[in-house]
């Protein structure tokens, strides 16, 4: 009924082209037949179609051929009428009504047109009311393949839906099982994917998706179709976007080895791929993401040399037609083959209604829906050799030959035919290059994904076991040197009890670096294992790192202690003893034992798997491997480490300021001074590297296991080495020497202290303390000889009363008595004081003081 009301409302207007200069061709009555052309030769706009013009000449070349040289329309002559549609289906169905009234007498049996699919869908269903067949020569929508709604309606061009045999085939050909199909949003496109997919899924074929996308969202269904990581996209959508598309293929990655593109379209789209105008990328941008990708088109020629039903090869056929001035366009082919359908089928239905004595076509009327019938049955069982190839129906389709093209460099190549005829396809056809994939290997349709845990070689493992296993024992060889020598005054100057603890820290730092080394492969499958090593290991490191850093960082302390604070007044022994420093290295093992359980109970740990960056097969290229390696993780697993490394990031600032404000003092005995700060430095070092390396090589589990132990074991053993090889080495050569008097450059020769080096300065500060020494003694004589005369003065005593002067000793400075007994430690410090800086000394003295007390 809507057809019928549009012919109703079109039929005033026909007599508006009736002036017309080119809309009919008037020719002689008798035997001619009418063939009405609508061609599209502007568009909506005006603007001249240079195909249009192309597929005209085409049907006056094929119109001049049957004519001239076929006799196949014996006694009558072909007349082509003709006129423009402008693209519009309104232009086109007006044309069509302006060609049936503007003369009644002259019938046309048949129409050929058009090349807009638009176009043809509305005259398609305005003809089957006057009983006319039509051609169409260009139009691809799969709509027109309904033929409930377009019964009289045929095409010499193959639709997109057509070519779905042939895609399935090249599918399958390459073993491809999965795809995904992308198309833009208007029927033509949409349609002919509806269908393919349906044929996919019979085929047992996934498509993982279909995907409509329009100009202005197609970025974001491009980001979801790389996401599917679908690499097999067959695709149908204009030459016009083409551009945007493949330019954002390109910026995601989609494309090169492991991606393979069929997209509908022909080489003579032309190189679209060269125009970069309306897009973000370069053209060689565009160029590599086009390089390989497949184009599916009707073949429009004849395979080999074998001539039409016209006479003409191809060959000649192209000669011919550029002859006249025109390019041969997408169309031409299959215009000229589209007249010689509709005289092929005129003239069997003349020859079968002659046999049966019947009037000829000339009596056609659009009331005879016989004859119009006629038509339509000889049309559906033609099968002739065109220019463009086998000509053949099944239903309003063209049955034709299918061509695979690849863009090789920047220039389209054929690869391949498909004929439907015996669903065979040829990649040796005639003319055809071999197909190149980018990386010389066909692509994965889909990769399959194994998971894979990755453990830690056995040999690192062991390798690192057997160091730590050695740290112990050596750190045990410490131990027991220190406890057997902590009487030794060497060692108990150096707080042999706060040793102790450092290397009960480093042996704890051995333990955990062996835990560090346990996972899947080592510990036994299910439970809580792991979980168990994964507490054990934070209260091993955490404990571990305390001790042995806390005790050279109470011990940095206390040397900070006495040599900075002692210029302000009298530093208090209290302060400075063992006891008060064990308590400190307490309090941070409190923390941290404090910390740890609360995270432990709190938001216990758990083995998870953790995945790494995706990994190819070798073998297998279809296969992907997922590793994963098993980490300790909570549900707030940064929030306790972020706790941890705080405070003890703190701890490690304040202990490399105290390194550093004591970097001047060199008194071996006097707490290892020299060589804690070199510990403090090297601890607070490593501790740096390892806590980035953990984040950076995580993925890599051998070589992070490797890199984060070795540096553990490195720090560890270096701080046990600067604490105790200095001392065996000095108890080794100078057992019975005292360690005050080394530490002071001082050394005993016949009862006689003097310095070890001989300089110019030391024999300045000779001289120096020499006239000091005598002028204290002179000091004490006028004191003496100050008394002495006051005695003088005063009356004589009495007999009985006797006065005793002692010659035998001074009264000297400090409340000390310079007496025959005098010992060597307190000489020393005597000849010091006179020319050392008395606010160091005298902490000297008192550290001295503090540590031969304890």
């Amino acid at each position: 009924m809507r057809v019928l009301l549009l012919v109703l409302l079109a039929w005033p207007c026909c007599s508006s082209n009736l002036s017309s200069p080119r809309a009919l061709r008037a020719g002689p009555p008798e035997h001619v037949i009418s063939l009405l052309g609508l061609f599209d030769l502007t568009t909506t706009t005006g603007a001249a179609r240079p195909e249009g013009r192309s597929e005209l000449e085409a049907a006056r070349m094929a119109v001049k051929h049957i004519n001239l040289y076929s006799s196949m329309l014996r006694g009558y002559k072909l007349r082509l009428l003709y006129n423009d549609t402008k693209c519009d289906p309104g232009v086109g169905v007006d044309a069509f009504f302006h060609a049936l009234y503007t003369r009644p007498s002259t019938k046309l049996p048949m129409l050929l047109g058009s090349a807009c699919s638009e176009v043809t869908e509305s005259l398609a269903k305005v003809t089957p009311y006057w009983n006319i067949v039509q051609v169409s020569f260009g139009s691809t929508s799969p709509a027109l393949s309904d033929r409930r709604e377009f019964p009289l309606f045929y095409r010499t061009v193959a639709p997109d839906s057509s070519h779905n045999p042939a895609r399935l085939a090249f599918v399958r050909g390459f073993g491809w099982d999965t795809v995904t199909a992308l198309s833009q949003d208007e029927d033509v496109f949409t349609l002919a994917v509806n269908d393919l997919v349906t044929e996919l899924e019979e085929a047992n074929i996934t498509c993982t998706a279909t995907i409509t996308f329009s100009e202005s969202d197609f970025k974001d269904q491009l980001r979801y179709l790389r996401d599917l990581d679908t690499r097999i996209i067959i695709a149908s959508f204009s030459h016009k976007v083409a551009p945007k598309i493949f330019c954002e293929a390109y910026q995601l990655g989609m494309y090169g080895s492991d991606y393979a593109w069929i997209l509908q379209g022909s080489p003579l789209d032309g190189a679209w791929w060269a125009d970069v105008s309306k897009t973000d990328c370069s053209q060689s941008a565009l160029k590599a993401a086009v390089e390989g990708l497949i184009l599916v088109s009707s073949h429009n020629s004849i395979v080999g040399s074998e001539p039409s039903l016209s006479g003409l090869t191809n060959a000649k056929f192209e000669e011919e037609f550029r002859q006249r001035g025109l390019p041969i366009t997408r169309y031409t082919p299959q215009t000229y083959d589209a007249v010689w359908a509709i005289v092929l089928t005129l003239h069997k239905t003349e020859s079968q209604r002659r046999s049966l004595g019947l009037a000829p076509i000339s009596n056609f009327d659009y009331g005879d829906w016989r004859m119009a019938h006629e038509f339509h049955r000889e049309m559906a069982g033609l099968d002739f050799l065109g220019v463009s190839g086998p000509v053949s129906f099944s239903g309003s389709d063209r049955v034709g030959i299918s061509a695979f093209y690849q863009v090789q460099g920047g220039i389209v190549q054929k690869v391949a035919l498909f004929y439907p005829s015996s669903e065979i396809l040829d990649f040796e056809c005639p003319q055809c290059e071999p197909l190149r994939w980018q990386g010389g290997q066909v692509p994965i349709a889909k990769r399959e994904f194994r998971l894979r845990v990755v453990t830690i070689e056995r040999t690192a493992f062991y390798s690192v076991a057997c160091l730590a296993g050695a740290g112990i024992v050596l750190a045990t060889v410490f131990l027991g040197f220190n406890l057997y020598f902590r009487k030794l005054k060497y060692i108990k100057l150096s707080s042999p009890r706060l040793n102790n603890i450092a290397v009960v820290g480093c042996i704890l730092v051995y333990t955990a670096v062996i835990l560090l080394g346990l996972d899947h492969a080592t510990l036994p499958a299910g439970g809580t294992y792991f979980a168990n090593v994964c507490t054990a290991r934070a209260y091993l490191l955490s404990a571990g790192f305390s001790l042995a850093f806390g005790s050279m960082f109470t011990k940095t302390y206390r040397v900070h202690r006495i040599f900075t604070r002692s210029q302000s007044g009298v530093v208090k022994n209290k302060l400075l003893q063992d006891t008060q420093l064990i308590s400190l290295i307490c309090a941070l093992l409190l923390v941290d034992i404090l910390i740890v359980t609360l995270w432990v109970s709190i938001d216990p740990m758990q083995r998870h798997m953790r995945n790494l960056s995706l990994e190819i097969s070798a073998i297998e290229r279809s296969v992907v491997y997922q590793p994963q390696v098993e980490v300790c993780r909570s549900q707030h697993t940064s929030g306790w480490l972020g706790a941890l490394y705080v405070y003890k990031g703190l701890l490690l600032i304040v202990g490399v300021y105290m390194a550093w404000e004591t970097r001047r003092v060199k008194i071996p005995a006097l707490n290892d001074s020299q060589y804690i700060g070199m510990s403090v430095y090297s601890v607070v070092i490593t501790s740096g590297i390892v806590v980035v390396l953990a984040n950076l090589i995580s993925e890599r589990a051998t070589l992070a296991f490797v890199t984060i132990t070795a540096l553990i074991l490195a720090s560890t053993s270096t701080t046990l080495c600067l604490l105790f090889v200095p001392k065996i080495h000095t108890i080794w050569l100078h057992q019975d020497e005292d360690p005050i008097v080394e530490s002071m450059g001082l050394k005993i020769e016949c009862n006689t202290r003097r310095f070890v080096i001989d300089e110019t300065r030391e024999r300045y500060y000779r001289v120096e303390v020499q006239n000091k020494v005598y002028r204290r003694e002179l000091a004490a004589l006028d004191v003496e000889i100050n008394k002495l005369e006051r005695m003088l003065i005063e009356p004589p005593p009495s007999p009985t009363t006797s006065v005793s002067v002692s010659h035998g000793s001074v009264s000297l400075p400090g409340s000390l008595k310079a007496s025959p007994s005098f010992s060597c430690d307190v000489i020393a410090w005597l000849f010091i004081a006179t020319f050392a800086n008395i606010d160091i000394l005298s902490s000297e003295w008192m550290a001295y003081k503090s540590l031969s007390s304890e």
